[in-house]
């Protein structure tokens, strides 16, 4: 799709009206005007991505960042029990969405939110061999030293697991308390935008 057919990218120039509730060089996020439940915020790129998958490693880590700093700003403000964090192209049949983005769903006690599926019965040789699948793939995209192939595009290196969570130790990043019950006032700057 091309950024300027892309509703999302008209969104970020701004050539479609929108409800901003964060907005930095890279990333904006906006409450969806077809919400799940209210406080529903997307938080999107500005640069066009198809996907979460096309995204550079530095990028995409970006944006996780933002959407759980909107994720627990939603927790503080709207008085809900949790807030999920969603990403699929398609939400539900026909509603493809052609921009990388990550939907930040407040969760209350009577919503109607509802991600069902009909559970599978899977044998055990069965998992054992999706299992392999998956670790092979993992083993081919480290080995190759790259995040991702994209369209058979390289992207940009890979930090390790442990490279990752050395880093978030050096900037002492926290983990955000359990939810309250009703809103609460934040005191200490803990999600850095």
């Amino acid at each position: 799709m091309e950024e300027n057919n892309c509703i999302f990218c008209q969104i970020v120039t701004k050539a479609i009206k929108s409800n901003i509730v964060y907005e930095d060089e890279l990333t904006i996020a906006v409450l969806d005007i077809n919400p799940a439940t209210n406080g529903h915020t997307i938080i999107m790129p500005k640069t066009h991505f198809n996907s979460l998958y096309e995204m550079p490693q530095k990028d995409y880590l970006g944006l996780l960042s933002i959407a759980r700093a909107v994720a627990y700003a939603i927790l503080l403000s709207m008085g809900v029990t949790n807030v999920d964090l969603v990403y699929t192209q398609e939400l539900r049949k026909g509603n493809f969405t052609p921009h990388a983005l990550i939907h930040a769903i407040p969760r209350y006690n009577d919503d109607t939110v509802n991600y069902v599926w009909q559970p599978k019965t899977v044998g055990p040789d069965e998992l054992s061999q999706f299992s392999a699948t998956i670790s092979d793939a993992i083993e081919k995209v480290k080995s190759s030293g790259n995040a991702a192939v994209s369209y058979g595009q390289v992207q940009s290196p890979t930090p390790t697991a442990q490279t990752v969570i050395q880093k978030q130790k050096e900037e002492n990043i926290k983990e955000p308390p359990k939810p309250a019950e009703k809103p609460v006032e934040l005191k200490k700057k803990i999600v850095i935008f």
